[in-house]
C-alpha cells in the first residue's frame, strides 16, 4: 500500500495530500499507530540528510515538527 496514493490506513485519514517533497537521504523509523486496540506501522521520517525538493523542484530545508505546513517547510 502506498501512503502518497491512499491516504488513509483502516480508514483513518492521517495525512495530507500536499505539500509532496523528495529528498534524496533520510532517516526512516517505524511509527506504532493503534485503532481499536490494533497495532498497525507506518514510516515516517527521523532526519533528513540531504538535500530535499518540493514538486517544482526547488531545493527546500524541511524541519520535522512544527505548527503549520509553512514552518515545517520553512517557507
Amino acid at each position: 500500500m502506498s501512503i502518497k496514493i491512499d491516504q488513509r490506513l483502516d480508514d483513518n485519514i492521517f495525512t495530507e495530500q500536499k505539500p509532496r517533497i523528495f529528498t534524496t537521504g533520510a532517516f526512516l523509523v517505524p511509527m506504532e499507530i493503534k485503532k481499536n486496540n490494533k497495532k498497525r506501522y507506518i514510516w515516517v521520517v527521523d532526519e533528513f540528510n540531504d538535500d530535499t525538493y518540493n514538486e517544482d523542484g526547488i531545493c527546500i530545508t524541511p524541519i520535522l515538527y512544527a505548527c503549520s505546513k509553512e514552518e515545517i517547510l520553512q517557507l
